[in-house]
């Protein structure tokens, strides 16, 4: 009796824990822990066992998977290895490291926070990945590391990012069949042979932080600048933000008529939402922005130039929250889980969590509103936003 085909349904393709799942005639859904989804196709040639990536589910359907199975099942009857034939094909076609970045990007971009994410991995690939032209098939691990070596011990933090991100576009160019064999940019078991690990090159190092008492006299300075990352700096200031929450913030997290910013769970760093209230001068910097794009579509660093680069400032954009939490702590008397809470610090009993993000708001928009009073001191009435 032959081995039975067609196996598996569309739901438990969706819902299928990590491992190898068998459809028939070789073919098989791969579930990796990390969640990544896609076909493969076992089968012998030659007394030689061999496994061909089919394309990641996203992008091949159940249908599709099948259809192309049957032929390369075809193909073996006529004496033909489809890995092989597969790879003389690509041999003419090339498909580009530029291409597969792009696909990656487009598959991914509904899954991820926000648009500035996308804007992350496609300036960080750009600035620091492989060739866009390069073919991909041929990245190996000496490309790789004419990525990396340049900015390891400069940008390590960066440097660990672009290795991450160039391992998973090749692992998906893999998958899709654009590729076959061990992933150049793996650590564990492989670069981590070549290359220092990231903690012992350079010791991780906290955000630089502008002293408060220097905010009232910069506050002016940053104003002079009618670039967009500055009015996004002044808003991150005024709300004690994280620069990502500010970036990827569309309208319909704002209520201005009730001054209030709530950001939703999957946008937080703790997981909770948090709800900012907004001081009149946030507010009026928001009411002069455009309503046909989210408020400030900036990249992930485009603040931190303004502030570092055009300004001339040793700072952090994400120093300014430790710049508020001095402030608080020895500029006022207000409550430390008042700060904490402005703040969205993680607070671990959630009883207690969401009876403070209810009881604390009005407390916090004091705060706040004493906050923005300090930072804008030197300002005169006409400077205000």
């Amino acid at each position: 009796m032959g081995r039975p085909i067609n196996r598996l349904s569309a739901r438990q393709v969706a819902t299928a824990k990590a491992g190898y799942h068998a459809d028939g005639g070789g073919l098989y859904l791969q579930v990796t822990d990390a969640g990544t989804r896609s076909w493969v196709l076992r089968y012998q040639f030659k007394g030689r066992r061999r496994e061909m990536g089919l394309g990641a589910v996203a992008l091949v359907s159940l249908q599709d998977a099948r259809h192309t199975a049957l032929g390369h099942r075809q193909a073996l009857l006529q004496g033909i290895d489809p890995l092989d034939a597969r790879r003389a094909a690509q041999a003419v076609t090339g498909m580009t490291w530029g291409a597969c970045v792009d696909a990656f990007i487009e598959t991914h971009r509904h899954g991820w926070k926000n648009d500035a994410q996308a804007e992350q991995w496609e300036q960080s690939l750009k600035d620091y990945g492989p060739a866009r032209d390069a073919e991909v098939a041929r990245i190996d691990t000496p490309a790789v590391l004419a990525c990396l070596h340049p900015i390891w011990t400069d940008k390590t933090e960066t440097a660990t990012r672009v290795r991450g991100r160039i391992e998973r576009i090749l692992d998906w160019a893999r998958v899709s069949g654009y590729r076959s064999g061990e992933n150049p940019a793996r650590w564990r078991g492989h670069l981590d042979k070549l290359l220092p690990r990231p903690s012992k090159v350079k010791r991780a190092q906290h955000h630089a932080a502008m002293p408060y008492s220097d905010l009232p006299a910069f506050i002016p300075e940053l104003l002079a600048r009618r670039a967009l990352a500055a009015k996004a700096m002044h808003f991150t200031l005024l709300t004690a933000a994280r620069t990502g929450e500010v970036t990827g913030m569309p309208w319909a997290e704002l209520d201005l008529d009730a001054g209030l910013w709530t950001i939703p769970v999957e946008r937080m760093k703790g997981g909770a939402e948090h709800v900012v209230p907004l001081v009149p001068e946030a507010v009026a910097i928001l009411k002069g922005l455009p309503r046909n794009k989210p408020p400030f579509p900036l990249s992930e660093n485009a603040m931190l130039y303004l502030l570092q680069k055009r300004m001339g400032k040793p700072f952090t954009v994400h120093g300014f929250r430790s710049s508020f939490r001095d402030w608080a702590a020895e500029k006022t008397d207000f409550p430390a889980e008042v700060v904490e809470m402005a703040l969205a610090h993680t607070i671990r009993n959630k009883v207690e969590a969401a009876y403070r993000r209810g009881a604390l708001l009005e407390k916090r928009r004091k705060l706040m509103e004493a906050w923005a009073a300090y930072c804008e001191t030197a300002l005169q009435p006409s400077d205000r936003a």
